[in-house]
């Protein structure tokens, strides 16, 4: 083999692709604004809960973050804190948020507006008959943390599918997050309450029909 011949092949080597081209779909997830309920620690699905002038601000401050990375598409879950988050982040982008019915957040049925140590000191054997599996139990009338998960799951595939290859901004809730975090990463629904989502952060997920992969984690601006 000639000198011309080895680097004609090592070119060619240096060409040719590790894997076949994937198309990419980028998922900007977004936790909603603060709120006096979360700075209270209470549990909270109330769909009125507002946003406190603080909670305004992050929600300003991912936006302008977001500015750069160019979202094609703007999803909210259509709880009032999370669509007042969605408008102040559409305007940035210049998008309308668009609602999805299925990203609301977990459901705590009658533990709503209730902190964990309030429920464990009125009612512990209904609190400690939940703790003993708090991925499965469900609270008094509302959702286990499994439900929430093959919940959001079908959701999130039929999204990907909807808008393939683009940018999705998608403000929900920690819960939610926390949900879809958990399926793209192959995680056992155990490490469900191991995610530490802060108000106003923001995730990036790449999926593809073969991996998903986080390239940022729960960042506030």
């Amino acid at each position: 083999m000639t000198e011309s011949d080895s680097k004609e092949a090592s070119v060619n080597v240096k060409a040719e692709p590790l894997h076949p081209e994937e198309v990419v779909t980028s998922v900007y997830l977004i936790r909603h604004g603060h709120t006096e309920a979360t700075e209270q620690g209470k549990l909270y699905t109330d769909p009125e809960v507002a946003l406190t002038e603080s909670g305004r601000l992050q929600a300003s401050k991912a936006g302008s973050w977001l500015i750069a990375e160019k979202p094609q598409v703007l999803l909210s879950s259509t709880s009032k804190r999370v669509w007042a988050s969605a408008e102040i982040i559409g305007e940035a982008l210049g998008l309308a948020p668009n609602a999805v019915q299925d990203l609301n957040e977990w459901n705590v049925g009658s533990w709503d507006g209730h902190k964990y140590v309030d429920i464990k000191a009125t009612d512990p054997e209904l609190y400690k008959a939940w703790s003993l599996d708090p991925i499965k139990n469900r609270p008094p009338g509302g959702e286990s943390i499994a439900d929430v998960v093959e919940r959001v799951e079908g959701r999130l595939e039929h999204l990907l599918n909807e808008h393939s290859g683009k940018k999705i901004a998608l403000v929900s809730h920690a819960g939610i997050i926390r949900a879809l975090i958990v399926r793209a990463l192959g995680m056992p629904v155990d490490n469900f309450w191991r995610v530490n989502i802060p108000t106003g952060s923001i995730t990036k997920i790449d999926f593809s029909a073969n991996f998903a992969t986080m390239q940022v984690m729960a960042y506030r601006p």
